[in-house]
């Protein structure tokens, strides 16, 4: 094996690395970038704990030692205890993922029960007291808000929370969130990565929220209202797979609304994709060379 089948790892620190740096850099609509890359990293270094996992089959030692007998360069073998580690690995990436899918699943199940309670319509209405607002997946999609929110707003700041909550719903950014958390359980060095999407949808909502009400000082008001009402942390459990609206990096969001529109940086984007391309094209590389050593284990 060659050391390209490590590789994918080292770049999955990176892009994890970097996204805590250009998250505020990029254009919130841009979000789709980083769950491109994070899909490529985590297949890819899924991939090389596959085939790391693989050479447990066969003695590669001992055809490390029949090439060089025959004067045929062999990549190195993979010693025993990392194709162990390897197995392991993907073990628990497996318990994560269904994890991670059946609480998704639980969540949003959940939440369209509480909306059929509601009656029919977009907007539903519970009667809690804790101020929250959430987007509920679906076909179609509807507004989930408590009693509490609504006492705590005022007509146009409901509108934002409306706004923005629709936002989530066209853009389907339940998809985004729930791929990178997938991605983020099969190679949990990817949750700054997730993190920054959870952030950059959020914003790409607010952002929507602002050109509707022609406002970015509203929006600010709106989400402090609502997360100094107890509406980031109130009463109601976190429902990830329903975006809430003050559920993800409130003071950040606030500051990037009182600041200037987010100028586009082309370079930023294509850097980060630059990043999940090369973990494929290592993949590639590690798959040839464990190809070369299943032709010793198995010649033809």
């Amino acid at each position: 094996m060659t050391i390209s089948v490590y590789v994918p790892a080292a770049l999955s620190l990176l892009l994890a690395a970097i996204s805590r740096i250009v998250v505020g850099r990029i254009a919130p609509t841009r979000a789709v970038v980083f769950v491109v890359a994070a899909i490529l990293c985590a297949a890819a270094s899924t991939w090389g704990l596959v085939l790391l996992a693989a050479t447990l089959l066969g003695d590669t030692t001992l055809v490390a030692d029949e090439a060089l007998e025959r004067g045929v360069q062999l990549q190195d073998p993979v010693p025993e205890l990392i194709g162990v580690t390897a197995v392991a690995l993907l073990i628990s990436g497996a318990v994560r993922v269904v994890r991670v899918l059946r609480v998704r699943r639980a969540t949003t199940r959940e939440l369209r029960t509480v909306c059929s309670s509601c009656g029919t319509g977009e907007l539903a209405v519970v009667a809690l007291d804790a101020p929250h607002a959430f987007a509920v997946p679906g076909r179609p999609g509807r507004i989930l808000v408590t009693r509490g929110l609504l006492s705590v707003l005022d007509g146009d700041e409901r509108r934002v929370v409306l706004a923005h909550e629709r936002a989530h719903l066209h853009s389907r950014h339940h998809w985004l969130r729930a791929a990178t958390e997938v991605c983020a359980a099969v190679n949990p060095v990817l949750i700054p990565v997730r993190e920054a999407v959870a952030f950059l949808v959020e914003r790409s909502a607010d952002e929507h929220a602002a050109a509707v009400t022609g406002s970015r000082a509203l929006v600010a008001r709106a989400l402090a209202t609502v997360a100094l009402a107890g509406g980031a942390t109130g009463e109601l459990r976190v429902w990830s797979a329903a975006l809430p609206f003050a559920g993800c990096g409130v003071s950040a969001r606030v500051a990037a609304l009182q600041a200037d529109p987010p100028r586009p940086e082309p370079l930023v984007p294509s850097s980060v994709l630059a990043l999940g391309v090369a973990t494929t094209i290592a993949a590639v590389q590690a798959t040839i060379a464990f190809y070369q050593l299943v032709y010793w284990l198995w010649p033809t």
